[in-house]
């Protein structure tokens, strides 16, 4: 026995961070894949080096930190360099995700929150698959709110799984229609499903 690992997913702007921090309030430890991340660009990290050696010093700012900006510049709209990218990042937020259930005391349970769970070797540290989904219309306003223009949401969600492919990969589908309460609702109902499940 060891902790339960939830991966935690959904497209941009449908209430992932919403429904981890309702998660976090009835007792489960969230970590947020994309903190990781950042934990690993920093200056002094194995992820650190390895970026500078593959794309080069121009991914830095002034301060020789990784610039995330001019990194996703580098690499989107490339997929043979995102990959790359990938590929020295995924193992160590595995990792991390790895070292954080052996923490854990049997029986707890650790929400992993990633936009990109789906695509790579994260999903195989998870037990269970949460998808968050949201009405098109609410997905666009939230963005909208968020200060995207039009288009770039079309895009962003243009370069998501859509949200049938979500659902295929989903053990539970959280519906996140814009009404906090019954949002809430329905993570109580997954959760309690889940406490009852691994008794």
């Amino acid at each position: 026995m060891s902790a339960f690992v939830v991966g935690l997913t959904g497209q941009i702007g449908a209430g992932k961070s919403m429904v981890a921090g309702m998660l976090r309030e009835l007792g489960a430890k969230v970590l947020d894949a994309d903190a990781l991340v950042r934990d690993e660009q920093v200056r002094g990290t194995v992820g650190y080096s390895a970026i500078v050696q593959t794309f080069g010093t121009k991914v830095l700012g002034e301060d020789k930190e990784i610039d995330r900006a001019k990194l996703a510049e580098e690499v989107f709209g490339d997929p043979a360099k995102l990959h790359r990218l990938e590929r020295i990042l995924h193992p160590r937020v595995i990792a991390r995700v790895l070292e954080a259930r052996s923490m854990l005391p049997d029986g707890a349970v650790l929400v992993v929150e990633a936009i990109k769970l789906l695509d790579g070797d994260l999903r195989k540290a998870c037990n269970q698959i949460w998808i968050v989904v949201a009405p098109r219309k609410v997905l666009i306003d939230r963005l909208a709110k968020r200060g995207m223009r039009p288009g770039e949401v079309e895009l962003r969600l243009a370069n998501q799984l859509s949200e049938d492919q979500f659902r295929a990969a989903a053990d539970v589908v959280i519906e996140n229609d814009g009404d906090r309460d019954r949002t809430r609702e329905r993570v109580r109902d997954a959760w309690d499903r889940l406490a009852a499940a691994s008794r």
